[in-house]
């Protein structure tokens, strides 16, 4: 595992893109905060919830607008980009100000779309950063940690009311001048005549990583099926977790609880500790993180059931945001690097939030009717039929054939990102910073020597700078097992060594020999 200084380094270098998720996160919470303080004042609690609902689930809308732009209209993104700029802040202020139930909703359906386009962009840019980084997990983790702190301290510190609102309105702001900024800068560096492709990883709107296997047939299933678990996956946590939204936000509109009050604040501290247990071992232990996280966040649900008199509201909301902090890592890192071999690899990273909006509209009324009923036996079953979804998506993989090629997070790392100084492997080599090739360098240097074809490339990226084992190469690279040992052996061939170690040894140490 590298350093905590190549971390650093890694989060300096994206620290864009990081506040600007976070200035995402807190204006999408922030905004939905007071959508529902606003209709509390005109309808009862659980129609509140209810129609939260339907403008968190518009934000799809936007979420789907950005990436159709930029691969069917590219042209036409800046003029998007402005209109839903002023857009945004304009609903804020409809929202703000309205004085009728309808003029709140249309504010609240109007500001969540321009989030959501606003959201697709950030989530885009963040994934194009990190995703190919060992940090994607604690780089995903800092940016929703920094949006709740945001929104915790203007919730405590500033007045209630306009001054509250104000911040809400700059954030967003600055939101739309950061996502613009970083498109200009992007549009001025290919102006320059300069300017190395690789380097528009860099910026928004970069080259594309993704579709990288998509002319593989083998690939190409694999990716498939990955993308489906994980769907099915992220759909039934997000019930889980909206069915638990859906009972604080009646308790919210009714007054029996703040949720913008200091045990918010445990969201920051679930999310980083999630984004630090996550990125263990190659994010290893995701899943089972994620599932033991879902469920301790379900005893909450409990707790509200059991309870009808309204005590222990407090020791609910605590386990809720220790879950739901575990929750948001996990979908934003998982797509993240999940986009890296998607065809539209600018849609993909958002979608862990698309999902999530899309369960949450269509769990919420049932959510409340069962809350309201205080029916613990159906409320029992839907926890079972949680669960059980939950151990089937996640937790299958554990028992996995070895021959079965399935999505992980084991990704290629991005050292070319961050220069030649930094270490490129996982298992202490030579300092680069000592070398006279960059890593990347080396690499096609060995390539053109030994006349590697583009597979047998990747798989000796994978296999010089990681410690994965066999099988996890083959779930990186979307292989079987019995294809991937053919193109090692065809590397080992070519190279005229007998073992792993031996390539190792021989890629490193000096410039590749001649043949």
């Amino acid at each position: 595992m590298r350093g905590m200084g190549d971390t650093i380094a890694y989060l300096r270098r994206g620290i864009r893109e990081i506040i600007c998720l976070a200035l995402f996160f807190f204006t999408f919470l922030a905004c939905e905060y007071l959508f529902d303080v606003r209709m509390a004042e005109f309808v009862s609690p659980n129609e509140v919830v209810i129609y939260e609902s339907l403008v968190i689930g518009a934000s799809v809308i936007g979420f789907f607008v950005r990436p159709i732009l930029y691969y069917r209209r590219p042209h036409a993104i800046d003029a998007t980009s402005d209109v839903t700029g002023v857009l945004l802040v304009a609903a804020l202020l409809l929202l703000i100000m309205a004085v009728q139930v309808e003029v709140v909703i249309a504010g609240g359906l109007v500001a969540c779309c321009a989030l959501g386009y606003c959201g697709s962009t950030a989530h885009a840019n963040f994934a194009r950063r990190f995703a190919r980084t060992p940090c994607l997990a604690r780089a995903a983790a800092l940016s929703y940690a920094m949006g709740v702190l945001v929104q915790v301290l203007n919730h405590m510190v500033m007045p209630a009311g306009i001054p509250q609102q104000a911040v809400l309105v700059v954030c967003a702001i600055a939101q739309v001048a950061l996502l613009h900024g970083a498109r200009r800068a992007k549009l001025r560096d290919e102006s320059d005549p300069n300017f190395e492709p690789s380097a528009a990883g860099l910026s928004v709107d970069a080259l594309e990583y993704g579709a990288k296997w998509h002319d593989d047939p083998e690939a190409k299933a694999a990716f498939r099926r990955a993308v489906v678990r994980l769907t099915v996956a992220t759909a039934y946590l997000s019930s889980v977790f909206a069915a638990l939204n859906a009972g604080f936000t009646t308790l919210h509109a009714v007054g029996a609880v703040d949720l913008g009050d200091w045990p918010r604040l445990l969201l920051v501290v679930s999310s980083l500790v999630a984004g630090a247990l996550f990125d263990l071992h190659g994010r290893s232990y995701m899943n089972i993180g994620m599932t033991c996280a879902a469920i301790l966040s379900t005893l909450s649900f409990f707790v509200l059931i059991v309870d009808g008199n309204g005590g222990n509201e407090l020791a609910a909301t605590i386990i809720f945001y220790l879950g739901s902090g575990f929750f948001v890592v996990f979908f934003t890192t998982k797509y993240a690097a999940v986009s890296l071999y998607a065809r539209w690899s600018y849609f993909w990273p958002c979608m862990g939030r698309v999902v999530n909006n899309v369960c949450s509209m269509l769990v919420t009324a049932p959510a409340v009717a069962i809350i309201s009923s205080q029916n613990v036996l159906a409320a029992v079953g839907a926890a079972l039929v949680m669960f059980v979804g939950i151990a089937i998506t996640l937790l299958e993989q554990l028992g996995q054939r070895a021959d079965d090629a399935v999505m992980q997070d084991g990704l290629p790392l991005a050292t070319d990102d961050l220069g030649g100084d930094l270490a490129p492997t996982c298992f202490d080599p030579e300092p680069v910073e000592a070398a006279e090739l960059t890593s990347d360098e080396r690499l096609d240097a060995f390539v053109a020597t030994f006349g590697l074809t583009e597979r047998e490339r990747d798989i000796l990226e994978v296999l010089v700078a990681s410690d994965q084992s066999v099988q996890d190469i083959a779930t990186t690279l979307f292989l079987s097992r019995s294809t991937l040992y053919r193109h090692i052996s065809s590397i080992n061939k070519k190279t005229d060594t007998a073992s792993r170690v031996a390539l190792i040894n021989f890629f490193w140490p000096g410039r590749p020999r001649t043949s």
